[in-house]
C-alpha cells in the first residue's frame, strides 16, 4: 500500500532522540524546548513561541490570551480542519463560517459582510496564503483580532512574509502529517511579550515562579516535553530540504499524471504544498474514486468536508457557502510523503487515468 501520508523519521532523528535519552533528562519540558521554541521563532521572524501538546490547544491558547471568549465572534473558514472551529466553541466564543476563494483560503469579499466581528482565524490551507496579507491588513484596520492556523504551512510563504509570522498570534502543528513531526504537538507564535506571558504562565498553572506551588491565577497545565523536542529539532535541520522534497513532489505529479492541468490545484511558487490536490469533475464521486485507488494499494483521502455540513454547526451563523460547500466535495488528496520514489507517483498517475 502506497500510504497517502506517512512521517519520515531517519538515522539522525534517532540518534537525537537517542542522544536526549542518555543524557539524563526528565523527558518533560525544560531546555530542548526553549531551544525549540527560539529557533522555530527565529525561523519565521517572531519574537516568541509557546510550545504546547498539540495545534488544537495552541489555537485555544491564543484566543483564552487575547480575551477571546463567550459573546466573542469569530470568523472561520468553511473548509478547514475541525480543530479551527472546535477550539473556538471551547473557548466560549461564537464561530461564523466564512466561505472560501479560488485558493481554497477564507475569501476576503465575504468576509467583509460579516458585522460586528472580534477575532478572525485565518487558515493557509494545503500551504496556500490565498488573501491572508490582505486580510491582515483589513483587520488591523478595524481593530480585529487575527489568528494565523498554520498547521498546514510551516515552509510555506506569502508575498511578504513566511506563513507562521501574520497577525497578532500565529499556530503550527506537528502530527504525523505535518512536514515535521513529533507524534503531536503544537506551537503558538507572537510579536507581543504581554501575549507570550500570558500564554507561558497560562500553560505552566500561572505558578507565582517555578517549582512554587502559589498561583497567580487560574492555569491549566499544557506543557511540551524535551523528547518531542530532540525530535522535531533533528528535523528541523532538515526542513528547507524538506520543502524543496514537498515542491518536488507536486512537480513529479504534475509531469507524470496526464489529465488537464486544472485537475491538480496550482501552488504559487512561494506556497510549499502540505497535500497534492486532484480536483474532480462535478459528475465524478469522491467515495468511488478512493474505493478504486485503495483498491489498487493507493491510499488516498478525501478532502476536508465543509464545516457547515457537520451535523454539530448546522445552526451556525454563516455567509453564503455556496462555493465551498460544492468545491469541497471534489478533493481528493493524493499520496503526498516526501520519500515517495517516481515509480509509486507513476503507478499513481496511472491508476487516476483509470479511475
Amino acid at each position: 500500500m502506497i500510504n497517502q501520508i506517512e512521517p519520515v523519521i531517519t538515522k539522525e532523528d534517532i540518534e537525537s532522540v537517542n542522544e536526549y535519552l542518555t543524557s539524563g533528562g526528565w523527558l518533560t519540558e525544560h531546555t530542548l524546548t526553549k531551544s525549540l521554541e527560539d529557533n522555530i521563532a527565529s525561523y519565521l521572524g517572531r519574537k516568541y513561541a509557546v510550545a504546547v501538546p498539540n495545534g488544537t490547544i495552541a489555537i485555544y491558547l491564543a484566543l483564552k490570551s487575547k480575551g477571546l471568549g463567550e459573546g466573542t465572534r469569530i470568523a472561520v473558514p468553511n473548509i478547514t480542519m475541525v480543530a479551527t472551529i472546535n477550539a473556538v466553541v471551547w473557548a466560549g466564543a461564537q464561530p461564523i463560517l466564512v466561505d472560501v476563494d479560488e485558493s481554497l483560503c477564507m475569501s476576503l469579499n465575504q468576509l467583509k459582510k460579516i458585522e460586528d466581528l472580534d477575532a478572525v482565524i485565518f487558515v493557509p490551507l494545503n500551504g496556500r496564503s490565498g488573501s491572508g496579507e490582505l486580510i491582515e491588513e483589513w483587520c488591523s484596520d478595524r481593530n480585529i483580532v487575527l489568528i494565523e492556523d498554520s498547521a498546514h504551512a510551516l515552509g510555506s510563504n506569502y508575498k511578504g512574509k513566511k506563513c507562521g509570522a501574520l497577525g497578532d498570534a500565529s499556530i503550527l502543528s506537528f502530527t504525523p502529517h505535518k512536514i515535521i513531526t513529533s507524534g503531536q504537538g503544537g506551537l503558538v507564535l507572537t510579536d507581543n511579550e504581554g501575549l507570550y506571558n500570558l500564554m507561558y504562565d497560562y500553560k505552566t498553572f500561572n505558578r507565582e515562579k517555578d517549582a512554587s506551588d502559589w498561583h497567580k491565577d487560574f492555569g491549566l497545565n499544557f506543557k511540551f516535553t524535551d523528547l518531542q523536542a530532540a525530535i522535531l529539532l533533528s528535523q528541523l535541520k532538515r526542513l528547507d530540504e524538506l520543502i524543496d522534497s514537498k515542491k518536488e513532489l507536486f512537480l513529479l505529479y504534475k509531469n507524470s499524471i496526464n489529465v488537464p492541468e486544472d485537475r491538480l490545484l496550482e501552488f504559487n511558487h512561494y506556497e510549499t504544498p502540505w497535500f497534492i490536490d486532484f480536483l474532480l469533475t462535478p459528475d465524478e464521486s469522491q467515495s468511488a474514486y478512493q474505493d478504486f485507488l485503495i483498491g489498487n494499494d493507493i491510499q488516498v483521502r478525501k478532502g476536508y468536508p465543509p464545516l457547515s455540513k457537520q451535523s454539530m454547526f448546522s445552526d451556525t451563523e454563516r455567509t453564503d457557502l455556496s462555493y465551498s460547500e460544492e468545491k469541497a466535495e471534489r478533493i481528493i488528496w493524493l499520496p503526498s510523503s516526501t520519500n515517495l520514489s517516481s515509480e509509486e507517483i507513476n503507478k499513481i498517475a496511472k491508476n487516476l487515468q483509470l479511475a
